[in-house]
């Protein structure tokens, strides 16, 4: 493994275990400060929204002046917004801090799996499939961690704490060797930015995937903690367990290469949504037990979720162009990024009327998805992430 994919692979580690202890701690922090539900969804959907678009722009950024210097930005407003937290009380407060603690996730997530992709183009799906797995294991220990890191820190010592880790972070990307170098004759041009300059089979992608976000970020997004919470009274250290018992799910992801392989790329991602569609219908349509809920509820992780993702970073990558890529990529998450933003308003109403409600909306909206991908899509069924495989009609337009 060389050394730019080493690097890669420890900021995504740190940033998994950083995400695993903040994603369970927000929310009870938003309910500890006296936020409604509404109001939590109000906070996370205009969070999103001002930052939607600004995507597009550093993948064109960075497809003139390269990748790391958007990486170190995302580790320092990351330290920055870890670091406000704790001094947060007021709703406005807050979403500045949330403000700056997701253009933390944005600027990351707009570079990181470009940077794998770059530096390992003939082993990204089993890379990425092993990264993924092994952020969900350090997601699992940030998770499990939480209740006893809470216990001894509080809010604001644990938030200090990751602002520590961001500080950590910063330090290994300083590391990294840019292989891609500026290119004196071409500057940014936000005309060709945000032209969304995307081929059919992206297209479709896009459309496809944005209907998934949207179905996901509905049960799945901020509220699960407190859906747990809410509908079977676990206490922090319960929802520790179960949210590192989804987490670990994950470890699944592994065999996606051997599963890409087995069933192309088009079966794997609907073998995927599938998963999700069934899964969160079942939990949503039927009231179960726990004992009963996790096990039905974990098939979309098992079965679908780094599978699935990997198979879905797969295409994109093989479909956008060198010269573009970070543009192209970005311009289908903007597509994507609507949905986003909604979906957490339209959780806190819903849950607001019944717990059951984000499950249900979930698992009909993934079926939806499934069908425009089944339909639609008519890109190449490669095999692997080298572009093995067979054409089933067409190709890039």
């Amino acid at each position: 493994m060389e050394r730019n994919v080493k690097v890669i692979f420890s900021a995504g580690l740190l940033s998994a275990f950083i995400l695993g202890v903040f994603e369970i701690m927000f929310p009870l922090y938003l309910d500890y400060r006296g936020i409604s539900l509404f109001d939590m969804g109000l906070i996370f959907s205009v969070s999103t929204l001002v930052i939607s678009f600004l995507r597009i722009f550093l993948g064109e950024y960075t497809d003139v002046y390269g990748r790391k210097k958007v990486y170190l930005s995302s580790s320092a407003f990351g330290i920055v917004a870890k670091g406000l937290f704790p001094f947060s009380a007021g709703q406005l407060e807050i979403l500045i801090s949330k403000f700056l603690n997701d253009l933390e996730s944005s600027l990351r997530m707009s570079v990181h799996n470009i940077m794998l992709y770059e530096n390992a183009r003939k082993a990204y799906a089993r890379l990425f499939s092993w990264f993924t797995a092994s952020n969900f294991i350090l997601q699992a220990i940030g998770t499990l961690s939480f209740a006893v890191l809470l216990a001894g820190l509080g809010y604001s010592g644990l938030f200090f704490a990751l602002s520590g880790a961001e500080i950590a972070k910063l330090l290994v990307i300083l590391a990294y060797k840019e292989n891609r170098q500026a290119r004196p004759g071409k500057k940014v041009s936000l005309k060709e930015a945000y032209s969304f300059k995307l081929d059919r089979s992206l297209k479709v992608l896009a459309l496809s995937s944005a209907i998934s976000a949207l179905a996901f970020g509905i049960p799945h997004g901020f509220l699960l903690p407190l859906y747990f919470v809410g509908k079977y009274q676990l206490d922090a250290a319960q929802l520790s367990v179960v949210t590192a018992i989804h987490r670990l799910s994950f470890l699944t992801t592994p065999f996606a290469d051997k599963v890409i392989g087995r069933l192309g790329l088009r079966r794997t991602y609907i073998l995927s949504t599938l998963a999700y569609a069934v899964s969160f219908s079942a939990v949503g349509f039927v009231s179960l037990p726990i004992f009963l809920f996790l096990p039905i509820f974990l098939i979309h992780d098992l079965l679908g979720g780094g599978i699935g993702m990997t198979a879905m970073n797969v295409m994109v990558q093989n479909l956008t162009d060198d010269d573009t890529r970070g543009r192209q990529v970005n311009a289908m998450e903007a597509i994507r990024t609507p949905m986003a933003i909604v979906a957490p308003s339209i959780a806190g109403i819903l849950a607001a009327a019944s717990w059951d409600l984000i499950f249900m909306a979930g698992g009909l909206l993934y079926f939806a998805a499934l069908a425009v991908f089944v339909l639609l899509f008519r890109g190449q069924d490669y095999t692997s992430a080298s572009g093995d495989g067979q054409d089933d009609g067409s190709s890039k337009s």
